[in-house]
């Protein structure tokens, strides 16, 4: 395909997507949120036929995917992989510590301007001290001025330990948060918050402002990672309408990301997801 015709197929597919925001152009209004796929949903089959599988992203209806490693691929490769299956390569998941820290940090932020990433999280982030988790957070946000150079988000992403560690009444995901640069974002995975017992939606109001992206996943354990269905252990949904209706008043948001990782070597439980979300979405 010659560049040309590339050009008027991202043409059509702008077009498309303001159609269906409701916005005849792209101006300064407020775009409908879009929607991407945690790659590591479908961590067993998609490095065996990347290309192949990304073309099928792009027709499920997704707006972009979010990496958890490169598979050795070059920063211009992987773009490029993405470009030409119509899809954003929005950003990716990597170690903060050793990525987003000292010499790693400009290397880092390089290879994610040449891929055209928009977003850079870490998960985990574990610590021993409530100190620990303050000088991460401050040292995060460092990581977030320095990429906010580059146009590109830096963020935490919440898992379990985040909530159930307190220190002085104070969840360690406070802590991250009470000291560091307002420019480090919040990437709120719905099930490992809610799954904790800790009040997502609250959460979310709180930080209001905060979040480029959500992970959306259903509560744990999981039926395939389908959202609306209730855990295996019959436990309750995480609380979509409410978080829906949450996020609709929130600007912040751009990136709905979905994990469904019920059954990483099979791409319809993300299609479903997909689907349900944007309904959600309209509703």
């Amino acid at each position: 395909m010659n560049e040309s015709r590339r050009n008027f197929i991202r043409e059509l597919g702008l077009t498309a997507a303001f159609a269906a925001s409701g916005c005849a152009c792209p101006c300064k209004c407020r775009a409908r949120p879009l929607y991407g796929l945690q790659l590591y949903s479908i961590h067993s089959i998609f490095w065996k036929d990347p290309e192949r599988i990304l073309a099928a992203i792009k027709t499920a209806g997704y707006d972009g995917v979010e990496f958890y490693n490169y598979n050795g691929m070059t920063a211009k490769a992987l773009g490029g992989m993405c470009r030409n299956a119509g899809i954003k390569a929005m950003g990716t998941h990597l170690n903060g510590d050793t990525d987003l820290t000292g010499d790693s940090l400009k290397k880092t932020l390089d290879y994610a301007a040449e891929a055209g990433f928009e977003s850079l999280v870490t998960p985990h982030a574990k610590r021993d001290s409530a100190d620990g988790y303050r000088k991460f957070g401050c040292a995060m946000g460092q990581a977030a001025e320095a990429a906010d150079a580059y146009g590109i988000k830096v963020g935490v992403h919440s898992t379990y330990h985040h909530f159930t560690t307190v220190y002085g009444g104070k969840t360690a995901w406070d802590l991250i948060y009470s000291e560091a640069s307002p420019k480090l974002y919040q990437q709120i995975d719905t099930a490992n918050t809610f799954h904790t017992g800790y009040d997502v939606v609250g959460l979310l109001k709180k930080h209001a402002g905060r979040h480029f992206s959500i992970h959306a996943k259903e509560n744990v354990p999981t039926v395939d990672g389908v959202f609306g269905v209730p855990p295996k252990d019959g436990g309750p949904c995480v609380p979509w309408a409410e978080i829906v209706t949450c996020m609709k008043d929130d600007p912040s948001l751009k990136w709905w990301i979905v994990e469904a990782e019920g059954k990483p070597d099979s791409l319809d439980p993300a299609v479903k997801c997909l689907n349900i979300l944007k309904s959600w979405n309209r509703g």
